[in-house]
């Protein structure tokens, strides 16, 4: 008796801790596709992608990025042809999480080129098939002095 009622408790205990490993199995799936990132420059691979925007028209975005351009002492001061690329993880909501900077110029320049974005407005959000997503944007700057 002793012994069915011990064999009876393992089974359910093993059972229990099936269950919960099963759990974080698909705790674990789910946060691997929650954190996926969709880049611009990769294939879609049959997805339907709809990259984040800026509300801002591509004249308004022009206009301002080269209104904060030609104010900056930062960047009157640097007089050197700089050519930059700008990486930046775009959030589910719209909010831009994280900025990448690669290329010449000074870290001043660069960090001045991440001041200048951060005032811009919240992007519309990007999807992949209908969902929201996370995206990795590229964008480049170059600046040239005669």
């Amino acid at each position: 008796m002793k012994r069915q009622i011990l064999l009876t408790l393992s089974l359910l205990m093993l059972i229990t801790i099936s269950q919960k490993a099963k759990a974080q199995d698909s705790t674990k799936v789910n946060a691997l596709a929650d954190t996926a990132i969709y880049d611009d420059r990769m294939p879609s691979e049959g997805h339907q992608y709809k990259f984040p925007l800026s509300p801002l028209s591509q004249d308004e975005y022009t206009q301002f990025t080269n209104n904060q351009f030609a104010t900056s002492d930062v960047i009157k001061k640097n007089r050197l042809y700089t050519k930059l690329e700008v990486t930046t993880i775009v959030e589910k909501d719209g909010s831009v999480s994280k900025y990448t900077v690669k290329g010449t110029g000074t870290e001043a320049m660069k960090n001045e080129i991440v001041r200048i974005l951060k005032l811009l407005p919240k992007n519309t959000p990007g999807t992949t098939d209908g969902q929201p997503g996370r995206f990795r944007l590229h964008q480049p700057f170059e600046f040239k002095y005669e």
